[in-house]
């Protein structure tokens, strides 16, 4: 009997959940978003070579998909499901001339640096100053890690 209780295996359970750094839960949520979409595109290609445009289509999708907690997100899966067609809105519009009434010749390079990330920012042209400088934190955060998913993807590739 002793013999039996001996052989048996205790499993120990632990009552905290395993807390995993923000950047293993993002790369995770990326590549189960990446690699099925990049599956699709594989069995459903029907010329020899699959048009780079729709491949980046689909890692835009994947980062937008894996970071929903953010508004560029948000903004960009909209662009992604929208038109090729940039939209411009007036609510963009009133932001950059609240700017400029406030700007001095000091600002003004201010300015000119703020309408850059608007540009580079999904949805950048309709936040105000403190939402750009929040999100574009998270943004280069995402992409950074998009960057390192992507490359260990290519050399278990290769």
């Amino acid at each position: 009997m002793e013999r039996q209780m001996i052989n048996k295996k205790k499993r120990v359970f632990s009552f905290e959940p395993t807390k995993l750094p923000p950047s293993e839960v993002f790369t995770r949520k990326y590549i189960s978003h990446l690699v099925p979409a990049l599956k699709k595109l594989n069995m459903g290609k029907s010329s020899p070579q699959i048009n780079q445009l729709t491949v980046k289509r689909e890692v835009d999708k994947a980062l937008a998909l894996s970071a929903q907690e953010f508004a560029w997100s948000r903004f960009l899966l909209q662009k992604l499901s929208s038109s090729n067609n940039p939209t411009t809105t007036t609510s963009s519009s009133s932001i950059q001339t609240q700017i400029l009434e406030r700007s001095n010749d000091e600002d003004g390079e201010i300015e000119e640096k703020l309408k850059e990330l608007q540009k580079l920012l999904p949805g950048g042209e309709e936040m105000n100053v403190e939402e750009i400088l929040t999100e574009i934190g998270n943004y280069i955060k995402c992409l950074e890690l998009q960057t390192s998913a992507l490359k260990s993807i290519v050399q278990d590739a290769t």
